[in-house]
C-alpha cells in the first residue's frame, strides 16, 4: 500500500525459498491506494514439493516505515499435472474439483455458485474449460512415485 500523498513508483521483486520468481520493475502505486500484482510461475526445473513465496518492495526515497516491505504468506505446492488437492494422486477428487471450477474465469463473471480455482486452471490460461478437464481425465490414476 502507498500510504504517501502522491504516486508512487516501486520495485518489487517475488521469491520463493530463495530462488527469484519474477521482478515488477518500475510499478506505480496512486497515492493512499494498494495494488494488485499477479503473475504466472513456470515450474519447470522446481522439483515436487512446497515452496514458500514472499514479496519484497525496494524502499522508495524518504520511506520511513520499512518494516512492512516485506510479505511473506502460505506456501505452493508444485505437484505433479491434474493433482488439484497435492496428495500425490490424480483421482475422483481432482476431477470432481476441475469439474466444479468449470466454466469460471479469474476475470468473471461467473456461473452463480462456482469460484475460480488457480489450481484447477491446469494450462494457465485464466480460465477453466475443457482443455482442463481433459488434462486432469488423461492423467488419471496416476500416483507420484
Amino acid at each position: 500500500m502507498n500510504e504517501g500523498d502522491f504516486t508512487q513508483t516501486v520495485d518489487i521483486t517475488l521469491y520463493t525459498n530463495a530462488t527469484i520468481l519474477h521482478s515488477f520493475t518500475s510499478t506505480m502505486i496512486a497515492d493512499v491506494s494498494t495494488r494488485t500484482l499477479t503473475f504466472t510461475w513456470n515450474t519447470s526445473g522446481f522439483a515436487k514439493g512446497n515452496y514458500t513465496i514472499s514479496a519484497y518492495a525496494e524502499p522508495v526515497p524518504y520511506e520511513k516505515h520499512i518494516d512492512d516491505n516485506t510479505f511473506t504468506d502460505g506456501w505452493v505446492f508444485v505437484v505433479m499435472v491434474g493433482d488439484i488437492n497435492a496428495d500425490g494422486k490424480v483421482g475422483v477428487k481432482d476431477v470432481y474439483a476441475v469439474g466444479r471450477a468449470y466454466g469460471t474465469s479469474l476475470k468473471g463473471p461467473n456461473p452463480e455458485g462456482r469460484i475460480y480455482n488457480p489450481n484447477c486452471d491446469i494450462n494457465g490460461d485464466d480460465k477453466v474449460d475443457a482443455k482442463d478437464y481433459f488434462m486432469v481425465c488423461k492423467h488419471y490414476g496416476e500416483v507420484d512415485p
